[in-house]
C-alpha cells in the first residue's frame, strides 16, 4: 500500500514537472517572436547605428503637406493667369470714324479710354460713350478696340475751300471744329468769272490739298 502511494506521488510530480516545462517553452517561444517585432517597429522610427539613434521624419505627412501647398499655389496661379476678357485696359483704343458725305472721305481719330474707366467692365465704357457721344453709333466693342461711327454733311478738317469773299476769291481752310478760316484773299474778282465758274465759287470749291486750289486760282486769273 505504501508503494502504491509512492508511485502515485511520483506520477503527480512528473505531471507537474511536465506542465512547468510546457509553460516555460511556450513563454520562451512567444517572447522570442514578439521581441524582434518590437525591435523592428522601434527601428522604423528610431533606427540605431552603433550607439547613435536617428529619428526618421514621417515622410507621409510631409508629402501630404507638400501636395496641399502645391494645390494652393496652382489655384493661386490660375486666378492670376485667367485673362479678363471684358475689361478696359490702358491699351484699349477708342476709334472715331467720321464719313463726310460731301467729299466721300472717311476720317479716323484714335484716343485712349478715360482713366477712371480703366479696369472697369466694357459695358460701363459703352454706356459712358453712348451718353457722351449720342450722335455716334458704337459698332464694335472689345478689350482691344471700341469703334464709333457717324456721318457728316460738313467738310473734313484741314481741307481747303475756294469761295467768294468781299467780291474776290478767298482761300479758306477748315479747322478741327469744322469752321472755315480765311488764310488768303486773292486779287481775282468774282465779277471776272463766267456764270458757271461764279456758281462754283459761290458754292465753294473744296479740295484736299493746297496745290489743287492754286491750280484753280491760276486758271481763273488767266
Amino acid at each position: 500500500m505504501w508503494r502504491r502511494r509512492r508511485q502515485k506521488r511520483g506520477k503527480l510530480f512528473i505531471g507537474c514537472l511536465m506542465l512547468l516545462l510546457i509553460g516555460f517553452v511556450y513563454g520562451y517561444v512567444t517572447n522570442d517572436i514578439e521581441a524582434p517585432q518590437k525591435v523592428e517597429d522601434q527601428n522604423e522610427d528610431h533606427p540605431s547605428i552603433g550607439e547613435i539613434t536617428v529619428k526618421v521624419p514621417n515622410n507621409k505627412k510631409i508629402e501630404e503637406k507638400s501636395e496641399n501647398v502645391n494645390d494652393q499655389d496652382i489655384t493661386g496661379d490660375r486666378n492670376i493667369i485667367v485673362p479678363k476678357m471684358n475689361t478696359v485696359t490702358d491699351s484699349t483704343q477708342i476709334v472715331f470714324n467720321t464719313y463726310y458725305k460731301k467729299t466721300r472721305d472717311m476720317v479716323k481719330k484714335e484716343s485712349n479710354p478715360p482713366e477712371e474707366l480703366v479696369g472697369r467692365n466694357l459695358d460701363e465704357l459703352k454706356v459712358y460713350l453712348n451718353e457722351k457721344y449720342k450722335e455716334w453709333d458704337v459698332r464694335e466693342c472689345n478689350k482691344n478696340k471700341v469703334e464709333l461711327y457717324q456721318e457728316s454733311d460738313q467738310i473734313p478738317p484741314n481741307f481747303y475751300i475756294a469761295k467768294e469773299h468781299n467780291g474776290y476769291i478767298g482761300v479758306f481752310q477748315v479747322n478741327e471744329k469744322g469752321q472755315d478760316i480765311l488764310i488768303e484773299e486773292t486779287e481775282i474778282p468774282t465779277s471776272s468769272l463766267s456764270s458757271m465758274d461764279l456758281e462754283y465759287v459761290k458754292n465753294g470749291i473744296v479740295k484736299k490739298n493746297r496745290d489743287e486750289i492754286n491750280q484753280i486760282l491760276e486758271d481763273y486769273s488767266s
